[in-house]
């Protein structure tokens, strides 16, 4: 390996760290709350700034949702494979948590980020 190919590298390292930081630090805003629905339909709106526990109860089965510190994760869900319970803790516009067995989605909604679209 050449000195140059050594430098061409390590400007590549070096773009590719600064772009993930960037990507980091604009990545979403933080949303001020949660919708949930089921079967498409809209179960309700909650606060991400007021802790609180949802238990959603429906045809399909039993979800609870708890919204703590600003955030929100699936506690608990009666489902099959109970993947949702998986999903780390959501608090940025447009996270989603899904139950497919039970077609529940919750998804946080509230905050418009200013930033659309990054092209190069």
């Amino acid at each position: 390996m050449k000195k140059k190919d050594l430098f061409l590298l390590l400007c590549i390292v070096a773009a590719a760290a600064a772009i993930a930081f960037f990507m980091r630090l604009v990545g979403g805003a933080g949303g001020a709350e949660i919708t949930v629905s089921v079967d498409g339909e809209q179960f309700g709106t909650y606060s991400l700034l007021e802790d609180r526990t949802i238990d959603v109860e429906n045809g399909f089965g039993h979800n609870r949702i708890i919204i703590k510190g600003g955030s929100a994760y699936m506690e608990s869900a009666d489902c099959p494979d109970k993947y949702c319970m998986t999903y780390k803790p959501i608090s940025k516009t447009n996270e989603n948590i899904i139950c497919l067995p039970h077609r529940l989605v919750v998804r946080v909604t509230g905050v418009e980020s200013e930033i659309d679209v990054i092209t190069q």
